[in-house]
Order: structure tokens, then C-alpha cells, then sequence
């Protein structure tokens, strides 16, 4: 299925790009990772990659041209030819109980006076942004580097800026909707609104901030129905937020709130059971800490434990340690290499936070942050680390050939046999970990160690 290649935002002002060049050309085969072409704003200018391998086809903007935030501009293909068609919208995703249709009413701000605020795209791979929270309320005065909202996509969340002086004059999209690309999602006027809006992106029906007039009544009460003037006389929250999700739905939090939970061994899950509104925030932690132990159930005991054995090739990571070393001129840890492909392995299961790995050899403890972006074989240990995102215990070479030892809090990757056979033993809490995410774990981990190069692609 050919992947759109789309016109990113680079920041929450932008409404079009400036596309400069194309670094290759329609035809031209491309992996992942490839510089596709250069794109330039008023503030910023920068070389976007390819998000998918194949062959760049269906190029529908010449370089010079300004085209529209989340335009499809080119198709990555999986022949030359492509499929013989261009798409000229925003790509749309599959929609779920908080999508929002591109085509929404909630589009139409043209009525409201200012500068408007899009939906940013984080990603060439982004079709549709999930708003976590407002940091304004309608009305706010707010600067231009003034957090507005957080926004968050498969692989990231981050606090977005408002990009304007002056005052939000309209929210035009809830807590924990889905926003398409380039979709407006509020607007920022220079003088403070006598009737700021606040309303859902899926409604379009305006709705006004705390202590305001409802439009409706400020064109004439006998036009609004008793309905529409109950709602528009009773209190509305400044800040819009989600309804308490079901039990093993998303979870909505800052980005802060899940690094401190996770640092400090919280399960968000029990602020959902317990019905506290989401997004959490830092604070929240506090009430998840007052929370009552749970008592778990009787029958869970065995079912918390996943085992999967794995079995490669164990010449090619002797030998690639080796070429390791004398490329880079230094002695290379073996430990550090394999923390480098368990976090790679990890990282690829969709786990955006930072991963610490914990290597066992030979009773030797060691730490390593995020080996896998300090490059292969340049990681160092480091002290003072926190609970590890998973364990690597390197027992090759000693008499153990088979690991059964029980789930632990993190994921354990176990590395055992002698000779040119190398077992790889993945145990991890079945309470924490799914079962697909274990099975990509030690598939990624066994493919890595079995054919190191795989690394360097």
C-alpha cells in the first residue's frame, strides 16, 4: 500500500511550506530514513525524511511552490510506477469513537476573528493528532511561546506553543479528540472576545468559556430554544477535559506524569478504575498514592508470566564485536552491544520513552541509558540509574544452557549456549507486558544478535 508523503508543520503558525528541492526524483528507490526533499518557513527550514521504504512516485509539487500544511505532495510506492494517482487532501486515518472528520464543521472558524491555530504534524508518518489537554481556557491571554496545548501522536507527545500575542478567542476542539492535520483547532485574537468559544471539534456547536453569553442569546434570546438556554445559562469549564476512559482503554497524561509513574513504579491504570478524569497530570500521582492496595486475584498468579525461547546463530556477534573494535580504535563491551539491540528491539515495539537496560555478567551489574542512540559500542555504564525498562543477563560461555527463573518487574532477556548456537530466553510479567509486545521484543532481539548488520541499517 503506497505511503503519503505530506507537507509538515513546523511550527503552529504555519499554514503553508515552502518546498526548495527534491533530493530524489520520481522513480528513484528510497529507504527509510532517506532525505526526501528541503521545506522552509518564514522561521525555519529543515530536510525532511522518508518514512517507508520503496520508490518515490505520484510527485504533485514542484520545488518553489507553497503548499498547504498535511498535503499530500508525493507517494511512497511499492514500484517506479506508483499507482497512477495523486491525492491532493490531507490523508485521513481510520476513525474511532474520538476521530474527527476533516470535512467537521468545526473547520468553519472564518467567523471568528484572529489568527488561527492548527493542528501541528509531529511527523511525516502523522495523519491526525490526539489532543491530551489545554493549557489555556478560553479567553486567556496568552504570548506567543505560552504553552497552549499537548498533543500526542503514536510515537510522541509534546507541549505545543501558542505562536500569537494576544487572547484565545476560540477552543474548537476538546481533551482527548483526534484532529486531523492542518485542521484548525483554535484561534488567537489581538483584543480580548466578548464571547469566547469553547466547543467540540465532532459537534462544531459552539458553546461559550466560563462567566460568558452564549452567542445564541447575545443575537436574541427568543431565537434560542429552552434547551439551548439552560446550557447556555449553566457553568461550562474553562479547560475542556475527557471523561474517565474505560479500564485497558488509551490513557491520557502529560508527558511528565508518565515519566515520573514510571520512574516511581505508579500504575496509571488504577487513577482510570478509580475514576479520576483524565489527562493526569503530575498531580494526580499524589492522589494515585493515597489510593488502597488492590488485592490481586487468586487465579492471576500463574498467568503473570510470559517465556519465549529463541535460537540463532552465535558466530556473526563474535564477529561483529571484533570488527567493532577495530573500526572504532577502542575495546568494545559485549554487554554493551547487546544492551544497544535489547533497547533497539524494545524501542521498535512502539516504546517512545527513554529505556534504561541493566546487563548481568557473570555477577557484574552495570547500567546503560539509552545505548541504542549513543551509537553501537559507544555507550558507557552509568551510576546512580533507576528501576531498568528491561534486564539483559549474558550467560554464554558458562555452563547454563537453559533459563526458566520466573517473571520479574521488567522484561529479561537471557543469552546462554556455547559454540556457534546461542539460546535466548525472554521472561516478563504477563500483567505488564501484552504478549504481541513479548513476541516483538525477542523477535527483534534474536534477529539483531543473530545478524548484527541489521543493526547498521
Amino acid at each position: 500500500m503506497p505511503h503519503d508523503v505530506i507537507m509538515p508543520a513546523l511550527g503552529m503558525a504555519q499554514d503553508t511550506g515552502l518546498l526548495l528541492a527534491w533530493h530524489k526524483k520520481p522513480g528513484d528507490e528510497v529507504a527509510e530514513g532517506d532525505v526526501l526533499f528541503e521545506v522552509e518557513t518564514d522561521k525555519a527550514s529543515m530536510e525532511v525524511e522518508a518514512q517507508a521504504a520503496g520508490y518515490l512516485t505520484d510527485v504533485s509539487a514542484e520545488p518553489g511552490s507553497d503548499v498547504p500544511v498535511g498535503q499530500t505532495i508525493a507517494l511512497i510506492s511499492e514500484n517506479p510506477k506508483g499507482n497512477g494517482s495523486k491525492s491532493s487532501a490531507p490523508p485521513t486515518s481510520e476513525p474511532s469513537g474520538n476521530d474527527v472528520d476533516a470535512e467537521s464543521p468545526a473547520r468553519d472558524s472564518a467567523d471568528i476573528d484572529g489568527k488561527q491555530v492548527i493542528m501541528p504534524a509531529l511527523g511525516m508518518a502523522q495523519d491526525t493528532g490526539l489532543i491530551i489537554s489545554w493549557a489555556k481556557a478560553a479567553g486567556d491571554a496568552v504570548s506567543a511561546d505560552d504553552v497552549l496545548l499537548e498533543v500526542e501522536t503514536d510515537k510522541s507527545a509534546m507541549e505545543v506553543p501558542a505562536g500569537f500575542d494576544g487572547y484565545v478567542a476560540a477552543i474548537l476542539a476538546e481533551a482527548g479528540e483526534n484532529v486531523p492535520v492542518g485542521v484548525v483547532i483554535a484561534v488567537i485574537s489581538a483584543e480580548k472576545p466578548d464571547a469566547p468559544v469553547t466547543r467540540s471539534a465532532k459537534s462544531g456547536t459552539p458553546e461559550p468559556a466560563a462567566g460568558s453569553t452564549s452567542m445564541k442569546s447575545a443575537a436574541g434570546a427568543e431565537t434560542a430554544s429552552p434547551a439551548k438556554t439552560q446550557k447556555a445559562s449553566s457553568p461550562e469549564k474553562a479547560v475542556p477535559v475527557a471523561p474517565p476512559a474505560a479500564s485497558g482503554s488509551k490513557i491520557l497524561a502529560s508527558p511528565k506524569a508518565k515519566r515520573l509513574a514510571k520512574e516511581q513504579g505508579l500504575d496509571l491504570e488504577r487513577l482510570v478504575r478509580a475514576g479520576t478524569p483524565q489527562p493526569f497530570h503530575v498531580a494526580d500521582l499524589e492522589t494515585l498514592k493515597s489510593l488502597p492496595e488492590e488485592t490481586a486475584p487468586a487465579t492471576a498468579t500463574q498467568a503473570a508470566t510470559r517465556r519465549i525461547v529463541a535460537e540463532v546463530s552465535g558466530s556473526a556477534l563474535a564477529d561483529f564485536v571484533d570488527w567493532l573494535a577495530r573500526e572504532l580504535g577502542q575495546k568494545v563491551r559485549r554487554e554493551a552491544v547487546l544492551a544497544g539491540f535489547a533497547a533497539s528491539a524494545l524501542r521498535a515495539t512502539d516504546q517512545s520513552d527513554a529505556i534504561g537496560v541493566q546487563t548481568e555478567v557473570r555477577g557484574l551489574v552495570r547500567a546503560y541509558q539509552d545505548p541504542d542512540l549513543a551509537g553501537l559500542g559507544r555507550s558507557e555504564p552509568m551510576e546512580g540509574a533507576g528501576a531498568p525498562s528491561l534486564v539483559v543477563r549474558d550467560l554464554s560461555g558458562t555452563p547454563v544452557t537453559s533459563v526458566q527463573l520466573g517473571a520479574e518487574t521488567a522484561p529479561v532477556l537471557s543469552v546462554s549456549g556455547t559454540g556457534s548456537t546461542l539460546t535466548i530466553t525472554c521472561e516478563c510479567p504477563g500483567d505488564t507486558v501484552s504478549a504481541g509486545t513479548a513476541l516483538a521484543l525477542v523477535t527483534g532481539f534474536a534477529e539483531r544478535v543473530g545478524d548484527p548488520l541489521r543493526q547498521l541499517l
